[in-house]
């Protein structure tokens, strides 16, 4: 049975919760696909496409971007042949003549009580070649006086220093995580709740979010001689890291920055001193995270189960290759505890997804995946 679901355009401004949001597509692009699927993989949407027949005659499928097929490069399967069964599928959508998208409902996955570990104590980086998806939100701004939107100006400084310096780390695009919300009935002022994390680690893979609030930055300056000028800022950020893979709060600091190392010297000197606090604020806010996301245990979500062939929220960009083995777990173990499966993986497609095939087991939509076990 399909629910309707609106889809944000990627154009389109924040809009009243109860006004219809405009579709992704023009009207002759939503005749297009309106007798087609749209699979929902890592955020990205595909259409499946016959791609040959094996050694025994079997037709054999792949997924390509929508993206290609409105362009005129491939043509999908209709909609008939290609439908697979519910307990199967998950993220798959519709567009109708009028511009809307409607999606198919998840299904529903039994997750079992697991108990809730410690912190991390250790700082042990686990599987270092492998990324985990974090999310930086715009830090909420308390400061009245400011028309500068310097919690915005943290999340991207912050992205940027983690993207360059933090190998164990991958910043998941803000948009994406917006629109993923959207999908869900929510908004990134909803993930101030640690609960409602959790549905971006299921539908993205994502592992942590990082959201705060600022204060400042506040500036002084002096005027010790007619020809000079001094000035310096200081600026307080509240910070919590989320793990999402278990809806809770596994670090909460502030970071303040040294006053007398925003000293700045001359003309717009306050505006110099102000972006320096917040560098150095951002220095320390790092200084605090990478432990703990090298800390974290690597995990993805099983986005679509087709027979033995299932596809990851994960892929290159992760630093899966092909043949690596993972173990699978049931949606609820995030701790690893009881594997239901093994998979191996046999081909990297699109942004940051990956098929694999099913070796062992019985596997689901949801299904926790991690690496084989550090000996």
């Amino acid at each position: 049975m399909l629910l309707p679901l609106f889809l944000t355009s990627l154009m389109a401004c924040s809009i009243l919760p109860w006004k219809r949001e405009r579709s992704p597509y023009t009207k002759e692009e939503a005749a297009k696909l309106s007798d087609k699927d749209i699979y929902i993989i890592d955020g990205e949407k595909y259409l499946k496409v016959p791609s040959g027949t094996d050694e025994q005659g079997n037709v054999q499928f792949q997924y390509v971007m929508v993206d290609r097929y409105l362009a005129g490069e491939v043509e999908p399967l209709p909609l008939e042949t290609q439908r697979v069964t519910r307990e199967e599928t998950q993220g798959v959508e519709r567009a109708t003549q009028e511009g809307e998208v409607v999606a198919a409902q998840e299904p529903a996955v039994q997750e079992q009580e697991v108990q809730e570990p410690p912190p991390v104590t250790t700082r042990t980086i686990k599987h270092p070649y492998l990324k985990r998806k974090i999310a930086i939100l715009p830090f909420e701004d308390r400061t009245q006086f400011t028309l500068e939107k310097f919690g915005e100006i943290i999340a991207d400084r912050l992205a940027q220093k983690m993207d360059d310096e933090v190998f164990t780390s991958q910043v998941v695009d803000r948009e994406m995580v917006r629109l993923t919300l959207a999908r869900s009935g929510l908004s990134t002022q909803d993930l101030t709740n640690p609960s409602k994390t959790t549905v971006l680690n299921k539908t993205l893979g994502v592992q942590g979010v990082i959201v705060g609030t600022v204060h400042g930055p506040f500036v002084t300056t002096t005027n010790p001689t007619e020809y000079e000028k001094i000035s310096m800022a200081i600026v307080r950020v509240a910070v919590k890291f989320i793990d999402t893979s278990q809806g809770r709060i596994v670090r909460e600091f502030v970071a303040t920055n040294p006053l007398g190392g925003s000293e700045e010297f001359g003309e717009l000197s306050e505006e110099r001193a102000k972006y320096r606090a917040v560098d150095l604020a951002v220095d320390k806010i790092l200084a605090q995270l990478v432990s703990e996301i090298q800390g974290m245990d690597w995990l993805t979500r099983i986005a679509l189960v087709e027979g033995n062939t299932v596809y990851l929220n994960a892929g290159n960009r992760t630093g899966l290759k092909k043949g690596d083995f993972f173990e699978v777990y049931s949606a609820g173990d995030v701790a690893g505890a009881s594997p239901i499966g093994r998979i191996q993986v046999s081909k990297l497609f699109g942004v940051d997804a990956a098929v694999a095939q099913v070796i062992r087991g019985r596997v689901q939509v949801n299904a926790v995946v991690k690496p084989l076990p550090q000996s």
